[in-house]
């Protein structure tokens, strides 16, 4: 039996009461008392902030190779169209080795879980062998709505193979731009309550699209000789073109960085909101409105992103960004993001985001000069 206190404890949603000491037996917590009901020569006090294990949210591991190779500040419609001209570059052996030096990166950062965007099976070679718990986000794309039956179908082929293997997965449009609603429709009908995700409102061009303006988007599908004369613009914002298709109501919606009160005003509290602030300032050096969403503490969870769009997939650096950007919200309230909230929006809850459990789900944290910064796991 070892028993456990530090500098502070934070817990699901707040930081515990002073004195507060974690009970520890086979490596487990498996309780929570007070200093004064355990032998102060048996309590093992720990320089920081004792929380759970960090929840990266969002992240695209299958891009890991390609850091520094797309140029900053270039606009999301470019940096897509760098993305699709640069990915396939590289043989699969350079892929999935990166892919496993950035699972290694976020192991020593602190992360225990991801949600991880897949376009393809590579990444399962490092996933059934990381401590990390993968959920796999199977990304389906295509805006014709004719089409939806067969990209559904390739879609759950894929996930099979992950199924097969024991890894999570579910299917995810990409983003309003590239999945007709009829899609997102199906989409939802194959996952049934598993969750899903979409990127939401990355970039001002996705709104010039949705309402009938010239928009950068159109260029991108004429880049890639996609024909989309049958698009009709809604004349309305995209989330609010499609925010009613996701029945399941647990989605998670990421970026965020042009999402107006109108459009929170009109979904309430019906999504778990990613922010990756790293990756927003990376493409369009532009940041979310963090004052509108001061009152989805509870629904805020927090993603890297790829090394694509970041210099390092590090939770802590997205949780400094967020706090030196605004003063919207607290410390105690963005730990909750990362591993709490986290936790419920990947419906991991179970076994992440509470100091209860393993001990090499813990982390120890430093904050000092209004930085955060990952210590160490406590096993």
């Amino acid at each position: 039996m070892r028993f456990l206190s530090a500098i502070a404890l934070f817990e699901k949603t707040s930081f515990l009461k002073k004195g507060s000491v974690l009970v520890v037996s086979n490596n487990e917590v498996t309780d929570i008392v007070d200093e004064t009901n355990v032998p102060s020569d048996k309590i093992e006090y720990l320089d920081g902030i004792i929380a759970p294990g960090f929840i990266n949210a969002h992240c695209h591991t299958e891009l890991s190779h390609l850091k520094n190779v797309i140029p900053q500040h270039t606009g999301l419609v470019e940096f897509a169209r760098l993305i699709v001209s640069n990915r396939s570059n590289y043989t699969e052996s350079v892929i999935k080795d990166a892919a496993m030096m950035a699972d290694r990166d976020m192991i020593s950062n602190g992360i225990v879980a991801v949600g991880d965007i897949c376009n393809t099976s590579l990444s399962i070679g490092h996933k059934v062998k990381s401590k990390i718990y993968y959920h796999s986000f199977i990304e389906l794309i295509g805006l014709n709505p004719n089409n939806k039956d067969k990209i559904v179908e390739n879609g759950l082929i894929l996930k099979g193979e992950f199924d097969d293997v024991g890894l999570s997965a579910s299917l995810a449009p990409h983003a309003p731009y590239s999945t007709s609603n009829e899609l997102i429709d199906l989409v939802e009908q194959k996952n049934g309550r598993a969750v899903s995700s979409i990127h939401n409102q990355e970039s001002e061009e996705e709104a010039h699209f949705f309402m009938g303006n010239k928009s950068q988007i159109n260029d991108l599908y004429s880049f890639l000789k996609i024909p989309i004369d049958f698009f009709i613009a809604p004349k309305s914002t995209s989330l609010a073109n499609y925010y009613n298709r996701f029945n399941s109501k647990q989605n998670i919606l990421v970026h965020n960085t042009f999402t107006s009160k109108k459009d929170l005003e009109l979904v309430g509290k019906s999504f778990y909101w990613c922010f990756c602030p790293n990756a927003n300032l990376y493409i369009e050096n532009k940041l979310p409105d963090y004052s509108l969403f001061k009152d989805q503490v509870d629904k805020i969870c927090i993603g890297t992103d790829s090394l694509a769009s970041n210099g390092a997939l590090d939770v802590c650096s997205e949780i400094n960004t967020i706090l030196n950007a605004s003063s919207v919200f607290t410390l105690e309230q963005l730990l909750q993001a990362a591993t709490y909230n986290g936790a419920k929006a990947l419906q991991l809850n179970e076994k992440f985001g509470t100091l209860y459990g393993e001990l090499s789900c813990l982390n120890l944290l430093d904050y000092s000069d209004n930085k955060l910064r990952f210590k160490s796991k406590l096993a």
